[in-house]
């Protein structure tokens, strides 16, 4: 099942989110919280608006009053971001993406990419999207189709990436070592249309930049 979630983030460009959706067919919409006042904006209903409903507005309440709404007082120890990952997962999706996660808010933009990990240990494939990026973990070896020129960046995080091998890149590695004080994974540029990321330690970030 593929799944949308909508957090209550920053959202600049609406031609290209009515595309992207359009373009991915998901089979099920989460709003966490306030991120129902865009989808409102694009005049697409959720399946379901998870949180303490502290971000929606009155008209977006009202506008939805037929969906299902899923309450949470505010005093909580889960954001609302993760309590409509944890309903994501619990309704069994093969694949999720998070709209809205990133903005200028740069401890909201990490929080929201660290939860990614979430999904990375059950297994659904995940990734956060907005105007400029697509963003994943790789926590195994991993096989990627993006076509010839995709600028793509890997990063370690959580600590060192060992035995990293990668192809289908213009800068190959062999066995190399990623470590976050040696950021050389920026930048790379697929010269085939198949790709592979392999390592043997650690975890990876990986970002497809669009500009």
């Amino acid at each position: 099942m593929n799944v949308i979630i909508f957090t209550n983030g920053e959202y600049q460009n609406k031609d290209f989110y009515q595309k992207y959706l359009k373009e991915i067919k998901a089979d099920y919409l989460i709003c966490a919280d306030g991120g129902a006042n865009y989808a409102r904006e694009l005049n697409i209903k959720p399946d379901i608006i998870i949180g303490d409903m502290d971000s929606i507005t009155v008209e977006t309440r009202a506008f939805f009053k037929e969906t299902n709404f899923l309450c949470y007082p505010p005093k909580k120890d889960e954001t609302d971001t993760e309590l409509a990952i944890a309903h994501a997962i619990k309704m069994g999706a093969s694949k999720v993406t998070i709209l809205g996660g990133l903005g200028s808010r740069m401890d909201h933009s990490l929080g929201n990419i660290y939860l990614l990990k979430r999904f990375m240990d059950v297994g659904i494939e995940a990734e956060m999207v907005n105007e400029k990026n697509r963003i994943r973990l790789i926590g195994k070896t991993t096989r990627f189709d993006f076509p010839i020129g995709t600028i793509v960046s890997i990063l370690p995080i959580g600590g060192d990436v060992e035995g990293l091998t990668i192809t289908g890149f213009e800068y190959p590695i062999n066995e190399g070592q990623l470590t976050i004080d040696k950021p050389y994974g920026i930048s790379n540029v697929t010269n085939k249309n198949t790709q592979h990321i392999a390592f043997k330690k650690g975890m990876l970030l990986m970002i497809i930049p669009e500009d």
